[in-house]
């Protein structure tokens, strides 16, 4: 009796302080998606406990979605992240891969950010003057609608040339074959920083180890920008490696196989350092990438990955499969390297949902889901939610498409 009446106290006295207006920001979103939610936390407090229950479930496959800040506004407020995942729970999806880190900055707070020069959290989204921490958020969310949240370090080793970290540290960067430390993406001119060089090793370590003890996550992800253009890898402090463990001088050519095999093993090294510091934090936790279809990713990006998965570095590959032609989606599907990886790691793919400016047709990704299933992978992620929920090719509708989510996920899953 004594406890519900402390409890009654309680939702009184919170009542009262909405009433007048003096309940923060962060304890109205609280309040707002219900009590058994886990309530934002003090970033500093250390790792956040999980209390969300999952529910049990006969089925297992993983039906998940990349969630990124590019044509959308779900970063803008909490409201539209929750609107969100509800919208994914009520389609019987599971899972949700957040962005939290593009162009040199996170959607976190991170001390390791800003020991290094960088803003301690994104100055977009008016983070950095609302004190919002989205990642927080996602982790209520994801308790309140039984999501996995895996959060997604989009950008890899890649951010802006005129980034705070590119400007602080020069001598972080890769340079290509013609001394140039950026390239254009998609407008901006881009750098890497270079993994071969230990203190970038060393940031991304206490990067990642920050991440982990601070939040409760069940994974976390690089994709195919974990790696280095077959261009670059030409700066003295690389070369100078290169002929000090081969003996060999020189530039060789950007395709040249001892170049190419080299510099995947010095990515699958740092890959091992990753994963070593993050499991070794947090017991459990999976390591997750998001590679190119093989050979491709080691030809072009010296990512190894299916030597990551022989050797037990990653738990989880979702490999990108983005093609509009069955034909081809068949033939990546049929590749050898899948087959073999099965049973080594959970094997995930990528199917493209559309772009804003080239919607895939809903069809498409019904035609492509029904096949990762036939070829008995452990599910799939769509990229990315806009393109899912919301954009509509040639003589469809929102509705058209929800129906077609519906069809493919009649009932509820878990995750693998």
């Amino acid at each position: 009796m004594r406890h519900k009446n402390k409890t009654l106290t309680s939702l009184v006295f919170i009542a009262t302080l909405l009433t007048l207006g003096i309940v923060s920001p962060g304890c109205q979103q609280w309040l707002r998606i219900g009590f058994k939610a886990q309530a934002p936390v003090d970033t500093d407090s250390g790792a956040q406990k999980k209390e969300r229950r999952r529910r049990a479930y006969s089925s297992t496959e993983m039906r998940g979605v990349w969630v990124s800040n590019v044509d959308s506004n779900v970063m803008d407020s909490f409201g539209q992240m929750e609107s969100l995942a509800a919208r994914i729970s009520n389609l019987n999806m599971n899972a949700l891969y957040p962005v939290v880190w593009n162009k040199g900055e996170t959607f976190y707070p991170s001390e390791v950010m800003a020991r290094n020069g960088a803003p301690k959290i994104s100055t977009r989204y008016g983070l950095s003057s609302l004190k919002r921490d989205p990642m927080n958020d996602w982790l209520t969310l994801g308790n309140q609608y039984d999501l996995d949240i895996v959060p997604w370090f989009e950008w890899g080793v890649k951010v802006p040339a005129n980034s705070p970290l590119a400007q602080r540290h020069p001598e972080w960067l890769s340079k290509d074959s013609n001394g140039r430390s950026s390239f254009d993406q998609d407008g901006t001119s881009t750098s890497y920083l270079n993994f071969f060089n230990p203190d970038v090793q060393a940031f991304y370590e206490e990067l990642m180890v920050e991440f982990v003890t601070r939040y409760d996550v069940p994974a976390i992800q690089f994709d195919d920008h974990m790696s280095l253009k077959n261009t670059f890898g030409y700066d003295d402090f690389t070369l100078d490696l290169y002929k000090k463990e081969t003996g060999r001088a020189g530039k060789p050519q950007p395709e040249a196989s001892d170049w190419l095999s080299w510099r995947a093993g010095k990515l699958t090294q740092f890959i091992a350092r990753i994963s070593r510091a993050i499991k070794t934090a947090r017991p459990g936790i999976k390591f997750s990438v998001s590679p190119n279809p093989y050979p491709w990713s080691y030809q072009n990006y010296v990512q190894d990955w299916p030597q990551w998965v022989e050797s037990g570095l990653v738990d989880e590959v979702v490999v990108q499969v983005y093609r509009d032609n069955m034909g081809r989606f068949q033939g990546e599907l049929s590749s050898p390297v899948l087959e073999k990886a099965k049973g080594k790691a959970n094997v995930i793919i990528g199917v493209l949902s559309g772009l804003k400016p080239e919607p895939m047709p809903i069809e498409m990704v019904r035609a492509q889901t029904n096949m990762v299933r036939d070829f008995g992978f452990q599910g799939v992620v769509y990229f990315f939610q806009e393109s899912l929920l919301q954009f509509t090719a040639s003589g469809e509708t929102v509705e058209n498409r929800l129906n077609v989510i519906k069809q493919l996920f009649p009932s509820p899953a878990r995750t693998p």
